[in-house]
């Protein structure tokens, strides 16, 4: 675990990078349920960035840090493909 005023600094480093207040860190978005899906805002746009984050520091053995990279290379991959589709078709 992170010593509090570690913490503290990192979170203000990680705010400070996506130009946003450390708020986001704390808030939700959308409505009471958690959902988030209609919301657009910037703040709604960090809160995935942190929770793969915060995933990813969970994260202790090498094998499994390379099992997600790979699933995330092969994700972008199939979207990037998928636009050059669009695009030709277009």
């Amino acid at each position: 675990m992170i010593p509090t005023v570690q913490a503290d600094a990192l979170l203000g480093r990680l705010a400070e990078a996506l130009g946003r207040p450390v708020e986001i860190f704390f808030t939700g978005c959308g409505d009471a349920s958690g959902d988030a899906s209609g919301d657009a805002s910037p703040e709604c746009d960090a809160l995935p960035t942190l929770e793969l984050l915060r995933l990813w520091a969970a994260l202790r053995e090498p094998v499994s840090r390379q099992r997600v990279l790979a699933t995330a290379r092969q994700e972008a991959r199939t979207l990037r493909a998928g636009r050059a589709e669009d695009a030709a078709a277009g």
